[in-house]
């Protein structure tokens, strides 16, 4: 599908919804990981053989090192061919001590490639279950911070953040976005002071001396980049959270440094109740709720969405809901390749500004997505589909991956209305064909789709493979009840000749206004609308809907305070400015080729006059067009020479 030498092992370490400053910072690691793995380039194993039920990860690490001391892991599979070899993907430097099957010693090959192979003693049939186990041990190479160790005020952490193919790191698995392994179990066994956190609810803890075993059961599906494991002194406390969707609590528990462990930090982890029953309501069920879900504090960067149990740097608001909306988004369902990762991170980064649309004050609503759109339109290219997953600047874009991706959604809710989008999202994560398992951008559309009525084909085309955003010119003019509307558009990118999603305008006047859904038809187009009172202004996209600019021109009749004489005139034209402050002129022949220009020194005050001097153009027809600071005039005029 690609190689692994030009995919990212950090396709995603999920970044940090706050202040641009440490979002950039963010990136720039993620760009550093990438160039470190780059140059430890390695063969992913053949993954099509095999489909994995379970996997028991026994691990002891030393905490002084972060050595694996001990490293056991048994994986049960159920064949999809006939085989009679395995690939497993390992990092060299982790030593195999030896890889039973059936109480057997199975010779091996651990290559350069990080590809453990092994030959069976006969031919496994398909549709056969089986399983093998290996022991290994070793210290991971850390440099790519899959697996890591360091050392803050608490003492000595060893933590894992494998995405996307990091797990070989520091375990024997099999890398890959087909297979999500049925079932997990973790043994870890660590020294007494030190806490383990994995996927999944804690079975039991049991004393052996002076190391703690913990036993971490997870009886869901999960992809391989997922599982993760922990270890830690750490303060645990937990809330309690109803889920209303099956009338059940939901147990939150919190994993944090000791010198963490305050009041300020208690208070950010308890809005996680409220972000959980908004998901709950608006999305379904959370995916994992006969276990529970969690934060673990680690010492990395921002943070990452483990299944059931998100490992975090600290716990800002922004990214609690980020990881939290990566359980649906992303876990649950998984992109079923690196090219869709916008279904894993655009999801969860519109879930975070969900949390600001229903659990925050509107004006902080507004604001997040006006700092989101001016992200995205500070530039005029690039799509939400990743088309070079060998291009980590375009994989790991947060103004087009992230930010785009979750204002294109956004504005699909507009396009589709509340009730249609919501209920769109459940079907999807409730597919019994795609949850708990992967799914590409066509698997969403068609639900889209199928609920909506709506053809989106366009939709997609344009805004999730193309590039860019449109800007719309608005003219307009009120004679009485009717209120005229001339619209155009430009596209900032030629990926795209026309944007069709409908505008949200407001016609303001006098304690009274009137909003109207215009539908683009055309790059150019007029609309009319009858409207009972008079129109003081127009608000474009008052409620931030559209990834879109807008300008906008208030165009008034000769009687509003203008007059331009004489019509037809021969060289000269006089503008009276009656009731407003001129500025400049435009006038075109009847094609629309702009004839003449200029502007007014600093301009014809009102109640003053002006002069413009045709002597180089032809008679004939013309549009003047007299541009105000607040408003602009439009008029044909004619130039008839004096014979």
């Amino acid at each position: 599908m690609y190689k692994l030498a030009t995919l990212l092992f950090l396709l995603c370490l999920t970044f940090k919804l706050s202040a641009q400053p440490q979002l950039e910072s963010l990136a720039k690691q993620e760009l550093t990981r990438y160039t470190m793995l780059n140059k430890q380039s390695s063969k992913r194993s053949n993954q099509g053989n095999i489909d994995l039920i379970h996997v028991r990860l026994q691990l002891q690490p030393n905490m002084s090192n972060g050595r694996i001391d001990d490293g056991r892991v048994t994986l049960t599979f159920k064949t999809t061919a006939d085989i009679s070899r395995l690939e497993i993907d390992l990092r060299k430097e982790l030593k195999v001590d030896s890889v039973i099957y059936h109480g057997n010693k199975l010779m091996y090959a651990h290559n350069f490639t990080h590809l453990l192979t092994f030959n069976f003693p006969s031919v496994i049939l398909s549709g056969q279950i089986d399983s093998v186990t290996v022991f290994y041990n070793g210290t991971p190479n850390m440099s790519t911070r899959a697996y890591f160790r360091d050392v803050n005020a608490s003492g000595p952490s060893i933590s894992t953040l494998s995405q996307p193919y990091g797990a070989h790191y520091w375990w024997p698995c099999r890398e890959n976005l087909i297979d999500k392994i049925d079932s997990i179990d973790f043994l870890l066994n660590v020294d007494t002071p030190y806490f383990a956190v994995a996927n999944g609810k804690l079975k039991s803890v049991n004393s052996n001396g002076n190391k703690r075993m913990f036993h971490y059961s997870h009886r869901y599906p999960i992809v391989n980049y997922l599982v993760a494991v922990s270890f830690s002194r750490y303060n645990i406390y937990k809330d309690t959270v109803k889920l209303l969707s099956i009338n059940k609590d939901l147990d939150v528990i919190h994993h944090v440094f000791p010198h963490n462990d305050d009041a300020v930090n208690r208070k950010r982890t308890s809005e996680t109740g409220p972000m959980i029953h908004l998901f709950d309501s608006l999305f379904g069920e959370y995916p994992f709720s006969k276990e529970h879900y969690g934060h673990a504090q680690f010492s990395w960067s921002g943070g990452m969405e483990h299944q059931t149990m998100s490992f975090m740097s600290n716990f800002d608001y922004d990214l609690i809901a980020h990881e939290l909306g990566h359980q649906w988004f992303g876990d649950k369902i998984t992109c079923a390749t690196w090219k869709d990762i916008w279904l894993n991170e655009s999801f969860a980064t519109y879930t975070n500004l969900l949390c600001y649309d229903y659990l925050k004050p509107d004006a902080e609503w507004i604001n997040q997505l006006k700092s989101f759109k001016d992200d995205v339109l500070s530039e005029p290219d690039g799509s939400v589909y990743a088309k070079d997953t060998s291009n980590v600047d375009q994989l790991f874009s947060y103004r087009t991956t992230y930010q785009k991706g979750a204002l294109v959604l956004h504005q699909l809710r507009w396009l589709m209305g509340d009730s249609s989008f919501f209920q769109g999202l459940r079907n999807y994560l409730n597919d019994n064909d795609l949850k708990y398992g992967f799914a590409g951008n066509l698997a969403f559309k068609l639900h889209m789709e199928e609920v909506s009525g709506l053809d989106l084909d366009d939709y997609f085309n344009d805004w999730i493979f193309g590039e860019g955003f449109p800007t719309y010119d608005i003219t307009w003019s009120q004679s009485g009840k009717k209120l005229k509307l001339k619209i155009s558009q430009k596209t900032s990118h030629t990926s795209v000749k026309t944007f069709n999603v409908p505008l949200p305008l407001n016609f303001v006047g006098n304690n009274k206004n009137l909003n109207v859904r215009v539908p683009v038809t055309d790059t150019v187009f007029n609309v009319e609308y009858e409207v009972d009172f008079k129109v003081k202004s127009l608000e474009t996209d008052p409620r931030e809907w559209l990834l879109a600019r807008f300008t906008q021109h208030f165009t008034l009749s000769e009687a509003s305070g203008l007059t331009i004489y004489p019509n037809p005139f021969g060289d000269l034209i006089y503008i009276n400015a009656e009731d407003f402050e001129v500025l400049s002129y435009e006038i075109y022949d009847l094609t629309g080729r702009l004839e003449s220009n200029g502007d007014f020194g600093l301009g014809i005050a009102k109640g003053d006059f002006g002069t413009i001097n045709t002597h180089s153009m032809a008679d004939g027809v013309y549009f003047i067009r007299i541009i105000g600071k607040q408003q602009t005039v439009v008029k044909k005029i004619v130039k008839q020479s004096i014979k």
